[in-house]
């Protein structure tokens, strides 16, 4: 095959090659590759596969292989779990990875899409485009909803600016980087964003022409500096940021809490006849607990092994106690509560259960439940099931679980120190932004506390994945963190993001924390969330279309001009449009001539 028809077949695959690459290479910081820069340098190869697409249905594909790939990568775990836990066969789990991986690479398609828009239509700078595009995906509820800034948590230095602008804000930082580190490659192969040749990026107004090498040079070292400069400041603002908050922890009062992982199986929780054990493991844990000097103990979600009415206001004695022989008090236990049956409009009677968590006190009295507010899609619902109760009912038939109606806080009253006004995320809902506001900003919490069965994910790399999201949460909303899990992660994480504790064994354990507890003002990110970037990056957005529609309404009044005769006023060459240029470039046909 002559070497010129090998170029071209090269090019015209090069897209797909960058977005598989780039997709695999953003998954490799998982464990247990644990790449972290390999997020942006994911990220830069998405931009190049996307910029120079020639319609936006393609730079979707694109991006959809790119988010399929990082799926298959990321999520590879979940074949492994779908055959230990099902009837399915080897064949049908990694299909299922497939699919799943297909389905959640839709956010990603969504960016690419969004990102082609704004550099065709609107002109927008490369480096703006994406960034606008990475900021939709990330804001696209999914599955498993892992972002750039999450996935960079174990360096907490790079992502201290969630305070101000959160998870997604700092995504879109990161997106601006990686768009700069693109641009650059591109600039060394030749090219510059939206396909067209380097040489033909004019200079600036006013500048006398340079040289193509030495432009060449300056168009591949800015943009690389560019982007150093970017992650080296979000690296001296984190550490500033950090010796801040740890500054300001100092004379903060404590409290002494206990983590508990009880290592029940996911199949054992389920079954009547472990319950007995169960429980008196627990018990025998909260002891263990109490004689270390906690002063609370943390039940993980669901670990009491059974349901309460959701009215109830007194915990169980005898056999199901919860404060058992030689306990005192207080727990905040993870259990299921179930709801008052109701008759739906078709008759059908349902019987509904929460997931709930709750604060028992040493007189045994119990505090209204904290509710989860995010079912879990496809585990605990259905998306949709909330509204439509006949679309739950195809796949739960009498009832099942259903989502908290609003956040409620669990007091606990201190001799020594202040009450505890504790805030409950359950399960992964440490993992979503929205949640965690919502609670916050309603209720002010002094100290956050996650509830957690990652029992079905043991052994695989996602109670990592999980441990490391939660991080975001801290650092976003400036409390401690403490995280009770049964077979997953247990840890403490204060509110630098720092981890300070942590225990990840399959043996039954507690785990002692200290979290600062805070009663300090909400993040600005609390109070404003998402709005300002969202404002920042749509009035960018809106200033290149306004830009865009000068330049075509002064292009086709120069082209009037050249039509009737008259010389079109000097002045510095134009840009061709990317559609052309695109055009222009598959044909290897120069876009314009001296």
């Amino acid at each position: 095959m002559p070497k010129a028809s090998i170029l071209r077949a090269f090019r015209s695959r090069a897209p797909l090659i960058l977005s598989l690459a780039g997709g695999a290479t953003f998954a490799l910081t998982a464990p247990p590759t644990d790449l972290v820069p390999a997020v942006i340098v994911g990220l830069a190869l998405l931009a190049a596969a996307v910029h120079d697409a020639p319609t936006v249905w393609r730079a979707f594909g694109r991006g959809a292989v790119w988010g399929t790939a990082a799926g298959i990568v990321g999520l590879r775990f979940v074949p492994e779990v779908i055959q230990r836990f099902t009837p399915l066969g080897s064949a049908a789990s990694y299909l299922a990875l497939v699919l799943l991986a297909a389905a959640q690479s839709l956010v990603w398609a969504v960016c690419g899409g969004i990102t082609s828009a704004l550099l065709r239509r609107l002109r927008a700078p490369l480096e703006l485009a994406f960034a606008t595009g990475v900021f939709a995906a990330v804001a696209i509820p999914t599955v498993f909803g892992w972002t750039p800034a999450g996935l960079m948590s174990p360096w907490p230095a790079l992502v201290q600016l969630a305070d101000l602008i959160g998870e997604r804000g700092v995504s879109v930082l990161f997106a601006v980087g990686a768009a700069l580190l693109a641009r650059a490659g591109l600039a060394a192969s030749g090219r510059a964003p939206g396909g067209r040749p380097l040489e033909l990026v004019p200079a600036a107004p006013g500048q006398e022409p340079r040289s193509a090498r030495f432009r060449s040079s300056r168009a591949i070292l800015y943009p690389a500096l560019s982007s150093a400069a970017l992650f080296g400041l979000l690296a001296v603002h984190g550490v500033l940021r950090m010796a801040a908050v740890e500054r300001a922890s100092a004379g903060l009062p404590t409290a002494q809490i206990a983590l508990v992982n009880q290592a029940v199986g996911p199949h054992e929780r389920w079954q009547a006849k472990n319950h007995p054990r169960i429980l008196r493991t627990l018990h025998e844990l909260t002891r263990e607990a109490e004689a270390g000097g906690a002063e609370l103990t943390l039940w993980p979600e669901a670990a009491y092994p059974y349901p309460l009415s959701h009215s109830a206001r007194q915990a169980p004695r005898g056999g199901r106690a919860i404060l058992g022989p030689g306990i005192r008090g207080p727990i905040l236990a993870g259990l299921i509560t179930q709801a008052p049956p109701v008759k739906a409009a078709d008759g059908v009677e349902e019987r509904n259960s929460y997931n709930s968590a709750t604060l028992v006190l040493p007189d045994g009295s119990m505090q209204p439940t904290q509710d989860k507010l995010q079912l879990l899609w496809f585990g605990e619902t259905v998306p949709g099931g909330a509204y439509l109760p006949w679309l739950r009912r195809i796949f739960q038939k009498s009832g099942g679980l259903i989502p908290g109606a609003e956040p409620r806080a669990l007091t606990l009253p201190r001799e020594h120190g202040p009450a505890l006004r504790i805030g409950v995320l359950n399960c992964y809902e440490d993992t979503l932004t929205g949640v965690g506001r919502w609670i916050t900003g309603t209720l002010t919490p002094n100290l956050l506390v996650n509830i957690t069965n990652d029992a079905w994910f043991t052994g695989s790399a996602e109670p990592e994945l999980h441990a490391r999201l939660a991080v975001m949460r801290a650092i976003e909303l400036r409390r401690d963190l403490v995280r009770a899990v049964n077979l997953g992660v247990v840890s403490w994480i204060d509110a630098r993001g720092v981890v300070r504790s942590r225990d990840e064994s399959a043996a039954p354990g507690v785990t002692f924390a200290t979290p600062s507890i805070r009663d300090t003002p909400l993040t600005p990110y609390t109070r404003l969330g998402d709005a300002p970037m969202a404002s920042l990056l749509a009035f960018a957005s809106i200033g290149c279309a306004l830009r865009a529609r000068r330049f075509t309404t002064k292009a086709s009044r120069r082209g009037r001009s050249v039509s009737s005769g008259a010389r079109p006023p000097p002045g510095p060459p134009e840009l061709a449009s990317p559609d052309v240029a695109t055009q222009a470039a598959a044909t290897d046909a120069p876009l314009s001539r001296p």
